[in-house]
């Protein structure tokens, strides 16, 4: 025989309860099942759509020359990579990053158009949302320093996807280089130095 207590609790949580929830799980489950494949699907080629994506094509940055040698900008299209070679680029830095489902496509079609017109693409990945100081992004600006060092009189064009974030970075940290070097130069400038004036 039941007491009124166990009446209550019977009531308040039927005995098919934890079927219903059961039941309740699983049809979210095939949810998301069917609404993460498209997504899985769409990210997966983003290369293809991506030409269409016209709204993020309005807030890509410009691109601009740093140095005579070094150009930055955006993700380049085919149109982009064949003006970079008129312009006499021979070399592609991309920061985009493999292990990003979206960006792993979008290098894979840059590959492809750098290798149809003859211009050599490397890969330096940087993670937009971490800072420059992170391991992973500044083991690839030290890595892009040293590729420019290496390689002076060659046109370079350096591109993350918007041409903002990860490109800022390269380009804050080529300015600091740049100031370095001219305040070097003016140290040894006859009449200069070690940065104190000659006494005549």
């Amino acid at each position: 025989m039941l007491s009124k207590e166990e009446h209550a609790i019977r009531r308040f949580v039927p005995a098919e309860l934890p079927q219903r929830l059961a039941g309740i799980a699983l049809r979210l489950l095939l949810m998301l099942v069917v609404l993460a494949a498209p997504i899985y699907v769409f990210l997966s080629n983003f290369a293809t759509f991506e030409p269409y994506l016209y709204p993020l094509h309005l807030i890509q940055g410009n691109v601009r020359k740093i140095t005579p040698e070094v150009i930055v900008g955006p993700y380049p299209d085919y149109g982009l990579i064949a003006d970079l070679r008129e312009r006499g680029v021979r070399t592609i830095i991309s920061l985009l990053d493999e292990h990003l489902i979206y960006e792993k496509s979008l290098i894979q079609r840059e590959d492809l158009y750098a290798r149809q017109m003859g211009i050599r693409e490397y890969d330096f990945p940087m993670d937009s949302s971490q800072p420059p100081t992170s391991r992973l992004n500044a083991a690839a600006l030290r890595d892009i320093i040293r590729y420019l060092g290496s390689h002076p009189d060659t046109k370079i064009y350096i591109h993350c996807y918007l041409g903002k974030h990860r490109v800022g970075d390269v380009v804050r940290l080529l300015r600091a280089r740049s100031r370095e070097v001219m305040q070097s130069a003016d140290r040894l400038r006859p009449g200069n130095a070690g940065g104190r004036p000659l006494l005549r």
